[in-house]
């Protein structure tokens, strides 16, 4: 498998070498064009010289032009033929020597019909370019006229041009790749910790590992910070599904310890009625604590896999609180329950989870309250808001409980002399997410506690 470094080298290098050749080629063409134009454009103009210095001779046939008659036959590298009206070579430059550029019959009509024009040839293996020309005199075409200019210079510079374009890509192109090669080995270095830090965590099975980030805060800075904000966030889950397990084998050691207890003593004294009676009476009392707390946890595990409650339907809040109190209201002789406020409300919601609800932070707040207090109940429609408070006037909770009273298993000291374990409000605060509320808790030591739940009103 080819490391992501060389693949982001080889694409630099590609696109490197793409818009690089596309340059190269684009200016050789244009430099070529460039060149032949010029050539063609300077034939042209000797064509035209020779042309005129012949025109001007004045009554001396073509035939008797010499190589005097004009410098363009003087001009190194510059070639000119002068053939006449009929189509025979009639004078040539010195600089062909016993040479002579091969022009075909064809080619020299065309000219005597009056058409200019530019062809090749080769002399001596090198190429030539041709430019024909008329020769007017007193407005009759009397001959022709043919120059041409070697290319042999121009092809030579062509070559070089070739060669340093060849040797500067070569060397663009390798120092791209050195280039591209060495930035993304530095643009990956954190991602490289990244992964070893999760090699890390892997080997060690430690999730207290993070990745050192003190670059800038660019896209690899926020893959380090995201990837240790991912940590953070699984450390806490393993610890607190560490701790949970923890918690729930300590809470069902108890209850179970009892059970077999109360088995050994039906096994040690079964024929005693009234021993069979107590053992079996604190069995069911048991088996009903252990059946209450599976259901929590079974409550809290769906949760945490992200199950959600089923659909919601109107439910008259008002009532299901007059259930709770009439439920609630003599099972506590001490402590009186009152109702202070109750306006007809209406949420959609789950009554059978909306009655735990109440009846949870009913029953807690009778728990909590001393012998001869109250705890009251309100109800009422706050703007679109359905409120409901539940208020005790116990002992209160410390504020340093109060950041932690949602968590599960969480017990505050004062409340560990009573049942429970430390689930109600866990479940509580779920369910009232569930149906799209809040749930706030005011307290503090020695002036009892405020419970108020708020929930979307629909008014239809």
């Amino acid at each position: 498998m080819i490391p992501l470094r060389w693949k982001l080298a080889l694409w630099h290098l590609s696109l490197t070498a793409l818009g690089l050749v596309g340059l190269l080629l684009f200016s050789y063409q244009t430099l070529s064009q460039s060149l032949r134009a010029e050539v063609n454009k300077t034939l042209a103009e000797r064509a035209r010289h020779v042309a005129d210095a012949v025109a001007i001779i004045p009554n001396r046939p073509i035939e008797g032009v010499s190589q005097e008659a004009t410098d363009e036959f003087r001009s190194p590298g510059v070639y000119v033929q002068i053939f006449n009206s009929e189509g025979a070579l009639v004078a040539r430059s010195f600089n062909l020597g016993i040479q002579q550029i091969h022009a075909p019959a064809s080619d020299i009509n065309r000219v005597l019909s009056g058409e200019s024009f530019y062809d090749s040839a080769e002399i001596s293996g090198f190429p030539v370019q041709l430019y024909f020309q008329p020769i007017q005199r007193d407005d009759q075409i009397a001959g022709a006229i043919l120059v041409g200019e070697s290319l042999a210079g121009l092809e030579s510079t062509l070559s070089r041009l070739r060669l340093i374009y060849a040797v500067g890509a070569a060397s663009v192109l390798l120092f791209g790749l050195a280039g591209g090669w060495t930035l993304a080995r530095l643009g990956l270095r954190p991602v490289a910790r990244v992964a070893q830090t999760a090699r890390d965590i892997v080997n060690a099975e430690d999730l207290s590992h993070r990745v050192p980030n003190t670059g800038p805060a660019d896209e690899v800075g926020a893959l380090a910070t995201t990837f240790n904000e991912m940590l953070s966030r699984l450390q806490s889950l393993f610890e607190g599904q560490r701790r949970f397990l923890a918690e729930a084998a300590h809470e069902l050691r108890t209850p179970l310890a009892s059970m077999l207890g109360n088995v050994d003593l039906l096994a040690t004294f079964g024929d005693d009625p009234a021993r069979r009676h107590e053992s079996i009476t604190a069995l069911k009392r048991t088996g009903k604590h252990i059946s209450r707390l599976l259901d929590d946890l079974l409550l809290l595990a769906q949760a945490d896999a992200g199950w959600h409650l089923g659909p919601l339907e109107p439910v008259a809040i008002d009532d299901l609180i007059m259930e709770v109190y009439e439920a609630l209201v003599l099972t506590n002789e001490n402590v009186a329950l009152k109702i202070e406020r109750c306006e007809p409300a209406c949420v959609r919601g789950d009554s059978d989870r909306l009655r735990q609800v109440f009846m949870n932070l009913i029953d807690n707040a009778l728990k909590h309250s001393p012998p001869g207090s109250a705890v009251t109940i309100a109800v009422w429609d706050d703007d679109g808001k359905v409120k409901v408070r539940i208020r005790d006037f116990g002992p209160g909770i410390p504020a340093v409980d109060l950041k932690r009273i949602f968590d599960p298993f969480f017990r505050a000291p004062a409340s560990r002399r009573l049942p429970g374990a430390g689930l109600g409000l866990t479940i509580v605060h779920w369910i009232v997410e569930e149906h799209g509320g809040d749930v706030t808790i005011g307290s503090s030591t020695g002036d009892g506690t405020t419970v108020t739940l708020s929930f979307p009103a629909i008014t239809d």
